[in-house]
């Protein structure tokens, strides 16, 4: 009689332990409770509530729900410790563990988990879509002339396309990306505007080891992989530009390379910072700076000003194009960064630049398919 009150007991126990384990984070709505990792971590901004009924309204209180439930930094906690701790395996189904500590980024955004269909070789533009991206860099290219603006395409490589060797087995042969076959398959006067900072980077990185060019934890190329991705621009565009500029030396710059917490997937993807040894290589130059820092104007318009210089730069670009403004800075009196993946004709026509520049990371490659946006001459 006694046993079977007993497992009665305890098997109610179990069963409300259970469901009070399960339901207290709803019951903490909105309590994020302590975290237990060493440092901070690096979240994104709460979701708000759907304020209307709509047919994403699900999709956005599931958002809504999962950024406000209670307990919410213990439970990320116990969730990387578990998946990155001991089993040794990512949160994050576009994060790819390589050799050495090193994290890789997916290099095709349309497939999950993260496949690396480009470093496979598997990951094509179709004719079609060659085709269009060619008539569209021409048309670009003929109507920004007629203004006598100089314009270029720079595709920021993947990370895995300079540091392969420690994701895939190199020695087995590297197959052809999808920049390689569009660069080959585009026009003379398309394939004239892109600027392919691999083969001066993959020098770079031999002649600078140990130090590196991309942050072992980070999806973005550090200073030095900025500096030469701007050495490769005035490579080909200096000739055109007043005065044929030549490129700032890196000797003018003093190098730092030092240990911080951890790059953007270890920091503000997979939570774990601290499980990662990293190194950040910057940047600063040797004598006084001859230029401000970035001023930011607006949500996607950023702007760096050198009293000491003549004629504006205009950028378009993502998070890559950030580090490269400083190189450039000298060079201009102001160079003017817009948040974008493509080219703007009112934004360029209110700066009348001597440059244009548009930056796409390569993962991001098929934003060269959108159309340029009122791209007229009214200079």
């Amino acid at each position: 009689m006694r046993i079977s009150i007993l497992h009665l007991i305890t098997g109610r126990l179990t069963v409300a332990t259970y469901f009070a384990a399960v339901l207290l984070p709803v019951l903490l709505l909105g309590y994020d409770g302590p975290w237990f990792g060493p440092g901070d971590i690096s979240i994104r901004g709460k979701s708000s509530f759907p304020r209307t009924f709509s047919p994403g309204f699900y999709s956005a209180f599931d958002l809504w729900f999962a950024d406000h439930l209670g307990l919410r930094y213990p439970l990320i906690y116990a969730g990387t410790s578990f998946h990155i701790g001991a089993l040794r395996r990512p949160v994050d189904r576009r994060v790819i563990f390589g050799r050495d500590g090193w994290l890789f980024w997916t290099d095709d955004r349309d497939t999950a988990p993260a496949a690396m269909a480009d470093t496979r070789g598997k990951l094509r533009f179709k004719p079609g879509e060659i085709k269009r991206i060619d008539a569209q860099l021409r048309s670009i290219h003929e109507q920004l002339m007629a203004c006598d603006i100089p314009s270029a395409v720079l595709v920021a490589p993947n990370k895995q396309n300079i540091y392969g060797e420690f994701l895939t087995n190199m020695a087995a042969g590297v197959p052809s990306s999808r920049f390689d076959v569009l660069l080959s398959a585009l026009g003379p006067v398309a394939s004239e505007m892109i600027i392919d900072p691999r083969p001066i980077m993959r020098e770079a990185k031999l002649a600078h080891a140990p130090m590196r060019l991309y942050n072992k934890t980070d999806t973005h190329w550090n200073d030095l992989g900025a500096y030469y991705g701007y050495v490769a621009v005035m490579q080909k565009v200096a000739p055109m530009l007043p005065g044929h500029p030549e490129v700032k030396p890196l000797d003018e710059y003093q190098l730092l390379a030092a240990r911080y917490r951890g790059g953007d997937m270890a920091a503000r993807v997979l939570f774990s910072p601290w499980r990662f040894d990293d190194e950040d290589v910057s940047l600063s130059p040797k004598g006084p700076p001859s230029a401000q820092g970035e001023i930011q104007i607006d949500e996607v318009h950023f702007v760096s000003r050198n009293p000491s210089a003549t004629g504006r730069l205009v950028i378009f670009g993502d998070s890559f194009a950030e580090r490269m403004v400083q190189f450039f800075t000298p060079h201009f009196n102001e160079v003017h960064r817009y948040l974008g993946g493509t080219f703007d004709g009112s934004i360029i026509a209110i700066h009348r630049p001597q440059f244009v520049l548009l930056e796409v990371t390569e993962r991001y490659l098929d934003e060269l398919l959108k159309p340029p946006v009122g791209l007229a001459c009214r200079m």
